[in-house]
């Protein structure tokens, strides 16, 4: 006990120095802000996040990192119903995805984990300190504007400074956080051949030129059975899908106060969740009992505020989340486990923002965090944050320089009956981008970056029973990141390409190594991957009076290999879940208020666990999806958006991740009537 408190009282003093150094920099920097000369421009209260075109594209080819953004039109085409199917479509995204109407949905990029892609919605960054990634099956379509993903820096000049930790980012902007130009509201509603029904709405109010409010309910249920092949001894065999009845209900709200120099914005959002969940189908048998139950509730408030040469951007949130977990069937000496956790996060931040030099910016920023998780399997566990970026920007013409220093303190305290554990993590991280246009009157751009990350161990990973390892050190990766693109339009023509090659080094990586049996594992810091490939996309349009028509593609290569032992037979090998080729594309063809759309999915093979060999290999698959949308007005207020997509047409019989199927060929059907 004493050695205990000698080291938390250390870690104390650290922290504390720690958070001295932070204030007195930003004082010292904001004097020499102030002292500069007036020839600084004045910050433009609107910034523009990305340039809407008039038709589909996904890669943003003018950024100094790969960038892309999907507008809700783009959204539309490609007939997705939440964030998590969307990420399909960015090059170098693997999803994984569990299945059903209510699997879980987690995104990997370039072979970094699902613990290093950050997830932001309308400027607050969504936490998850139990197991680190965010589930993006919940987060629909309905009512989102556009959806952006980043790799190594953070392109929108109102996130946080936690964001500036993640190597890669998901940014959501919802259409409540937007103020109308007058009364408009939305009804959606959509049909899907697995039982699966969709049901919502969205009201957005002005009240006067500076203040609105928007309400916005969705609700999402059914069956989400399907039938599907299984191969055995006597050949395929067809099986039905089931355990997979979800009843899932969400309600938000929104207000917002826009000043002259300020904005500011409320937002809060309720979710509630009872699903059953198929599980893995093992030995040709579907049957599975498991059941899971969620309530979040989340709080947001955010101050922008400019005056002469700066901007400061202000937030606070509180979010708590209950999860029950129910498993019938598990065999322990209960013979069952019922699982309770509740996990609450509460923030506040402020980041500053100063054009210097006539053509850059310097922000400077700092987040103070708390969560803490009570589970009937863990006891009480506890987590102070603070995380700190200082970040510089400077356009020389033809050369453009990024560069930011993030820092995390983290202090953890796990409470059980007979004991208290006292964890500290520190981590410094830099981040520096260089593109170059080396011709005045030519678009083609030079880009490069490099970018430390890490990963912190999640509570499961340190403190989960059984499993636990309070000794882990945060998974690094060093990214590295160099590419081309170019854009070119001849009249009615337009055409952009972008090539990005990569070399990411992952150490200390966090891995489960199973010990006595299959339910004991222990989680270790053995790993070590080298990661190597490029990205390549293509799009190409054409546009008149009359017609617009694209053509969009994609192509990553990835190598990722274990060095984490040279004497393992593992060595050398590709990781599990990667695969060596993915591929996606689509053709959109639009007349007027008429749009026919086709896209497809390739994903090359991949092996289940480290070991390469037959048993643990899975099937490339190609999932391709085709829809037609019609808009309907209805005198000068009232349009009707109609839908209809089939998926998976060739109705493929695949697995993402192993033992889970993925439904063949459905149809589904959204309507959406807007009154404006």
């Amino acid at each position: 006990m004493p050695q205990r408190l000698r080291d938390t009282n250390t870690s104390s003093g650290i922290y504390r120095a720690y958070m001295l150094c932070v204030f007195v920099t930003m004082w010292l920097i904001s004097l020499s802000a102030f002292s500069q000369t007036d020839t600084t421009r004045k910050i433009n209260p609107i910034l523009i996040f990305t340039e809407k075109d008039s038709f589909s594209r996904i890669s943003v080819v003018n950024s100094p990192v790969p960038h892309f953004v999907l507008e809700d039109e783009t959204l539309r085409q490609l007939a997705v119903r939440d964030v998590g199917s969307a990420m399909r479509f960015i090059p170098g995204v693997q999803l994984k995805d569990y299945g059903g109407i209510g699997g879980i949905k987690t995104v990997s990029f370039r072979s970094l984990g699902a613990n290093h892609t950050g997830v932001m919605i309308d400027g607050i960054k969504i936490p998850n300190v139990q197991s680190g990634a965010v589930n993006l099956n919940p987060v629909e379509v309905f009512g989102i504007s556009s959806i952006a993903f980043t790799s190594g820096q953070v392109e929108e000049n109102n996130a946080p400074a936690t964001a500036y930790l993640s190597g890669n980012l998901i940014s959501v902007k919802s259409l409540l956080a937007q103020q109308p130009e007058k009364l408009n509201a939305q009804i959606y509603s959509c049909v899907n051949s697995l039982s699966v029904f969709e049901e919502g709405f969205l009201v957005r109010v002005p009240a006067g030129e500076k203040l609105f409010f928007g309400f916005q309910g969705f609700t999402r249920f059914g069956e989400g059975d399907y039938v599907f092949q299984s191969n055995n001894q006597d050949g395929p065999v067809e099986l039905r899908r089931e355990n997979s009845r979800l009843m899932s209900f969400k309600f938000q709200g929104a207000a917002g106060l826009r000043l002259m120099n300020s904005q500011t914005l409320f937002r809060f959002s309720f979710y509630n969740n009872e699903q059953e969940l198929p599980g893995a189908m093992i030995l040709y048998n579907p049957y599975n009992d498991q059941k899971l139950w969620n309530e979040d509730l989340n709080v947001s408030l955010t101050h922008q505020h400019y005056f002469q040469h700066w901007k400061f951007n202000m937030h606070a949130f509180y979010q708590s989340a209950f999860l029950r977990y129910y498993d019938p069937d598990y065999l322990n000496l209960q013979g069952y486990i019922d699982n309770t956790y509740l996990q609450q996060n509460a923030g506040a931040g402020l980041i500053f923002s100063r054009m210097i030099f006539k053509e850059g910016m310097m922000q400077l920023g700092s987040d103070f965090l708390f969560s803490d998780l009570k589970s009937s399997g863990i006891g009480v566990t506890i987590r102070y944050e603070n995380n700190s970026v200082i970040a510089l920007k400077h356009d020389f013409g033809k050369l453009k320089l990024e560069t930011n220093l993030t820092s995390q303190v983290v202090y953890d305290v796990v409470q059980n009956e007979d004991s208290t554990t006292v964890r500290n993590f520190f981590e410094l991280s830099p981040f520096a981008s260089l593109s170059w246009k080396p011709f005045e009157q030519s678009p083609f751009r030079v880009r490069s970056f490099y970018k430390r990350t890490f990963a912190l161990p999640t509570f499961n990973d340190l403190y989960y029973n059984l499993i636990g390892n309070t000794h882990l050190k945060p998974e690094k990766a060093h990214l590295f990141n160099a590419g081309i693109s170019y854009s070119h339009r001849i009249k009615k023509w337009y055409s952009e390409f972008s090539l990005d090659g990569f070399y990411n080094v992952i150490q200390d990586k966090i891995i489960a190594i199973p010990t006595k049996d299959l339910f004991n594992w222990s989680m270790q810091n053995i790993g070590e991957v080298h990661a190597y490939g490029y990205d390549a996309g293509l799009l190409i349009n054409y546009e008149s009076k009359i017609w617009k028509f694209t053509v969009n593609g994609s192509y990553s290569y990835n190598l990722s290999l274990d060095k984490s032992d040279s004497e393992s037979t593992t060595f050398d090998k590709q990781i599990p879940y990667t695969p060596f080729h993915n591929a996606s594309g689509g053709i959109i063809l639009v007349r007027k208020d008429f749009t026919v759309s086709s896209n497809f999915i390739y994903t090359g093979f991949r092996y289940s666990l480290n070991e390469n060999v037959w048993s643990n290999y899975l099937e490339p698959f190609t999932d391709w999806s085709f829809s037609v949308s019609k808009d309907f007005k209805i005198g000068k207020k009232f349009v009707v958006e109609t839908t209809a997509a089939a998926l998976n047409v060739l109705n493929k019989n695949y697995q993402v991740i192993r033992s889970f199927p993925m439904p063949g060929r459905h149809y589904q059907l959204k309507l959406k009537i807007v009154i404006q």
